[in-house]
């Protein structure tokens, strides 16, 4: 089986690894599962947790989180593509490679940011953080 994951930020970026990892579905002879990952910043500060309850933060970061990945899912589902979903919160770069080992993902499929001339020859540092951590391939995507 293979089983590719999508991190999904709500940038064209992100859409356009999603519609590069929809293509390699469309061409394998083999059961292909899809899963697309959203990553919450965990709110900080000292007292944040003193005044907002959990429950309130959980169901922010579930909010922002369906929010960024809604037009990736309708855009998997009209290719007639099922996925699996998973929001998750803290560091974007542990997060993506911690789900794609539990997941048992055989790739990880990102998009970049467009970036200046100078800047553009040095990947994000989320996607730094992901390749490094990764055990699992990661196909940059532009």
């Amino acid at each position: 089986m293979i089983a590719v994951l999508v991190p999904i930020d709500g940038s064209a970026h992100a859409l356009r690894a999603l519609d590069e990892a929809m293509a390699e579905g469309r061409r394998s002879t083999e059961p292909f599962s899809l899963h697309l990952v959203n990553v919450q910043q965990a709110l900080a500060g000292v007292h944040v947790k003193t005044f907002i309850k959990r429950e309130t933060l959980e169901d922010y970061y579930r909010e922002q989180g369906n929010a960024a990945l809604a037009p990736a899912r309708e855009r998997a589902s009209a290719a007639g593509f099922s996925v699996t979903v998973h929001i998750g919160v803290g560091d974007p770069g542990e997060v993506i490679a911690q789900y794609a080992a539990q997941q048992h993902c055989t790739r990880i499929y990102m998009g970049t940011r467009g970036l200046g001339s100078v800047a553009g020859m040095v990947l994000g540092s989320v996607a730094v953080k992901v390749v490094h951590l990764s055990t699992v391939p990661v196909l940059m995507v532009k």
